[in-house]
């Protein structure tokens, strides 16, 4: 998304951030002791909607969510700031 990012906890960083890419495998677990029978040797990327599922994770404070809170963040506080050229009376 080519939208500006703020973290949502720390409200402090606008630059340094992770795509976190999620990972999936099958596994079958024993029903009655939880042991794993099996465990695939192939890892596939969880898709939603055809696209990669992803979250975003601050490099300040370490905080994980989706892409969407970090941009409604930044769009929140972008509302906040003060417009040039208004006048106030």
């Amino acid at each position: 998304m080519d939208e500006p990012f703020l973290c949502p906890i720390c409200k402090d960083n606008r630059t340094a951030f992770m795509q976190v890419y999620k990972l999936a495998r099958e596994i079958r677990k024993h029903a009655d002791t939880g042991a794993l029978e099996y465990v695939s040797d192939e890892w596939e990327t969880v898709v939603r909607d055809r696209r990669p599922d992803l979250d975003i994770q601050c490099r300040l404070c370490g905080y994980v969510s989706s892409e969407r809170e970090f941009v409604r963040a930044a769009r929140r506080d972008q509302a906040r700031l003060p417009r040039f050229g208004s006048r106030r009376a």
